[in-house]
């Protein structure tokens, strides 16, 4: 379980402790810019920041090469979900054969981990999954619970100077987490529990947050941090298994992207033969009444934030099934086969419609 750390100045008591000689810092360019970066500048660390907004492993190979060549002994991840994606990659590669990263488990190597989540978005402080890319066009995802850090620093000052879509398609992905591992198969006490907390947290915090005021990036840090609780221990469903291809095809964010497939979804869900109970309590933690209700809601927020929904030609739609493996479906609370996820596609992209 990792410690939280109430402001960064704590940061130089946990290296100290620690007796860490050369932390390793894996950010991108835009954390350079803030406060928390000159702070960091005083213990020496050496920089890693060619990190793409879909992190590859390429990447990552080059960063673990870096960390074993200056000698570093711990590792501080600032920023959304790529960089520390691909920090909990980076530093277990340290020390495994690199050549079995993609397929065999990576032995914990006993370095520490400091993360630093500068968007309200991802959770992926508090998920034992790191989400990349391979080649430019193989997405993997990799699971380890020696991923999680051991130190958390949430620090809502520097949600401060994020560009307006970031802010609104970072935390529509943290809603998104939340929603899908609700109605999530795999769902647990527990996982409902931290959904729950993280979705009440959204809508309670969302316009203070989309004010840029201090109180409401702190609730939409936490909401997005209750949202990778969650998923940690559900997994996500069709809308991020999905989403992918229209971000890696139509350039949108990943929150952008997952957004408009589970606005697609849920509709989808509404139609057919299936228990409608799970999205009627969803819609009640929304705000709304029946299961007809969260459908309006979360489309508003997607109207409300000005998201267009991305449009491609009909025929790249088989492509886009091809990429999908049906199996990583099944959490999904309907049966979805490869004509179910064209239709999906269809709806959600396919001009003319």
């Amino acid at each position: 379980m990792s410690i939280f750390l109430k402001d960064y100045t704590e940061i130089a008591d946990i290296l100290k402790e620690n007796n860490i000689k050369k932390p390793f810092l894996c950010c991108g360019k835009s954390f350079q810019k803030t406060a928390l970066f000159e702070y960091l500048k005083q213990f020496d660390f050496v920089l890693f920041d060619n990190i793409r907004p879909n992190p590859r492993f390429e990447d990552m190979i080059t960063a673990a090469e870096l960390f074993k060549a200056e000698g570093c002994d711990f590792m501080i991840a600032a920023g959304g979900g790529s960089p520390m994606d691909s920090a909990k990659m980076i530093r277990l590669m340290t020390t495994n054969d690199v050549s079995k990263a993609l397929s065999e488990p990576m032995k914990n190597n006993g370095i520490k981990a400091l993360f630093i989540p500068t968007t309200a978005g991802t959770g992926s402080e508090a998920t034992k999954t790191s989400v990349f890319y391979v080649n430019d066009t193989e997405k993997l995802s990799i699971h380890s619970l020696d991923f999680i850090p051991d130190y958390v620093l949430f620090d809502e000052r520097l949600l401060e100077t994020l560009p307006d879509y970031q802010r609104k398609v970072t935390a529509l992905d943290a809603l998104c987490h939340s929603i899908e591992s609700y109605w999530s198969s795999a769902a647990t006490d527990e996982s409902r529990e931290y959904a729950e907390k993280s979705i009440r947290l959204f809508f309670e915090h969302k316009d203070a947050y989309m004010r840029n005021e201090r109180e409401g990036n702190r609730g939409m840090l936490m909401a997005s941090f209750y949202g990778g609780k969650a998923i940690n221990i559900t997994g996500t469903t069709a809308p991020h298994a999905l989403c992918y291809n229209i971000t890696m095809t139509c350039g949108t964010a990943h929150g952008h992207s997952v957004a408009v497939v589970l606005a697609t979804l849920w509709d989808y869900m509404l139609e057919g033969d299936y228990p409608k109970d799970t999205l009627t309590l969803l819609s009640r933690l929304m705000g709304g009444e029946s299961a007809a209700d969260g459908a309006r809601i979360f489309s508003s927020l997607i109207d409300e934030f000005e998201l267009p929904y991305p449009k491609v030609s009909e025929d790249m739609l088989d492509g886009f099934v091809s990429k999908i493996s049906i199996s990583k479906l099944k959490t999904t609370p309907v049966p979805l086969g490869a004509d179910e996820v064209r239709e999906l596609y269809r709806r959600t992209l396919s001009d003319g419609i």
